[in-house]
């Protein structure tokens, strides 16, 4: 196989995932067919290119995709550092990232599938179409991914919130740094002050937090909108979803990602 393909062939194995180094070598045997020195030669060159990076995770290394470059965390999304060059497509909502502390940089399962949620819903054939005066609800925003992605992708306008200070100033900065300022507030209100219904409600937070939410969560969800869910594990989805008037909603998509899970749920028109 030629070595341009064997990279891409190593990169789709380890997809968005963090792998041990033993786990991914192993992978690769049964994948690829390389041996195991070709293997930590390739998994070498790659973590020099910057596509590959090495990190330290409760005590343990594991290997995942790079953060230092763009990444396309879904068909039209991309999570890349300031100051990358990117060959953005036409229809390709690219955030810009600032190094930071607050959580949602896309390292993290739930952060890629609270994205690509939301690009499924804004993208998929039974979202109504964007108004002038469409809006967007995240709650705990930390970077403020979410709601950036979602205004670059038609929405007109999103508050995102968080209690964290250190989060709102670098959500702040980041909606800033992607000159969305005049789109999207970013705010430390507690999530309960929040009145109104939004087209779009974001929210990547654990169950016992989305459950005590639930009733509030659909209140802020507008007839004809969607809920986009991340922050569970697979097997808490089915007793998250039993905290919901599912009467009220319908699950239009599901998806899982090592062991974590994302949901879109809409509300009837």
């Amino acid at each position: 196989m030629p070595e341009a393909e064997l990279r891409r062939a190593v990169l789709n194995r380890v997809g968005g995932g963090r792998w041990a180094p033993a786990d991914l070598l192993k992978e690769l045997a049964r994948h690829t067919r390389l041996g195991r020195g070709q293997a930590q030669a390739l998994l070498r060159e790659l973590v020099a290119a910057g596509e590959l990076a090495y990190v330290s995770e409760h005590g343990r290394t594991v290997i995942e995709p790079s953060f230092d470059r763009p990444v396309r965390v879904s068909d039209r999304i991309v999570l890349t550092p300031p100051g990358r060059s990117f060959a953005a497509g036409e229809t390709d909502a690219v955030i810009r990232i600032a190094p930071g502390a607050a959580f949602g940089a896309g390292r993290h399962p739930s952060t890629r599938l609270a994205l690509r949620g939301i690009d499924f819903w804004l993208g998929c054939s039974g979202c109504p179409p964007a108004r002038p005066d469409s809006r967007m609800l995240d709650i705990g925003t930390g970077s403020g991914a979410l709601v950036m992605a979602a205004v670059q992708l038609g929405i007109a306008s999103g508050l995102a919130l968080d209690i964290d200070p250190c989060a709102v100033a670098e959500a702040r900065a980041n909606v800033e740094l992607n000159g969305l300022s005049g789109r999207i507030a970013v705010c430390d209100r507690n999530a309960e002050t929040v009145d109104g219904a939004y087209d779009l409600v974001a929210a990547n937070l654990r169950p016992p937090t989305l459950a005590r939410l639930a009733p509030r969560l659909g209140g802020w969800t507008a007839p004809g909108g969607a809920l986009v869910m991340a922050g569970m594990r697979s097997a808490e989805c089915d007793v998250l979803l039993g905290a919901f008037e599912l009467s009220a909603f319908h699950v239009r998509w599901r998806v899982e990602e090592q062991g974590w899970a994302g949901l879109v749920l809409v509300k009837p028109a």
